[in-house]
């Protein structure tokens, strides 16, 4: 998909400070208020969070290649749209459809689809813990007595 990024407008009026004049007026409101969470450094445009986390914003043609990599590679583990949102973000990366996105992708994931969740008949059988009385363990050696070249009371030598 080519085109203008989904930050298009936000990142114009970063730069300029002009709104588009067909912009209705909650669309104006928004855009102000919107702005004060971004800011431009060429050639990216980068949203600040509440916990002052800085993450990069993600134009459309980048963000499946990313999901991708979060999902697929060696590492990424076929985890569930949770997950991928996690490490996308711990990654820096950020766009507003993350989490529909992500979840889409395990949806059609053809092997998340096969593997499907571990239910209770998956998991392993208890096992009883082997009871055992507690001296039975335990084992206690006498050695001495030791002849000592000092006496303990004095501290003169024998």
């Amino acid at each position: 998909m080519t085109g203008m990024p989904w930050f298009a407008d936000l990142a114009n009026y970063l730069m300029s400070g002009i709104v588009q004049n067909e912009f209705s007026l909650n669309q104006r409101k928004k855009l102000k208020k919107d702005y004060l969470d971004y800011y431009w450094d060429e050639p990216y445009l980068f949203r600040i969070f509440t916990n002052d986390v800085v993450r990069r914003c993600v134009p459309d043609e980048e963000q499946v290649e990313i999901l991708e990599a979060c999902h697929s590679s060696p590492y990424g583990g076929h985890h569930g749209g949770a997950r991928i949102e996690t490490k996308v973000l711990s990654y820096g990366f950020y766009w507003p459809t993350l989490y529909k996105d992500a979840s889409d992708l395990v949806n059609h994931c053809d092997e998340c689809q096969r593997a499907g969740g571990i239910s209770k008949k998956n998991e392993m059988p208890p096992t009883t813990i082997l009871e055992i009385d507690i001296f039975d363990v335990w084992d206690i050696d006498f050695i001495g007595p030791f002849e000592s070249d000092r006496c303990l009371l004095c501290t003169t030598k024998k």
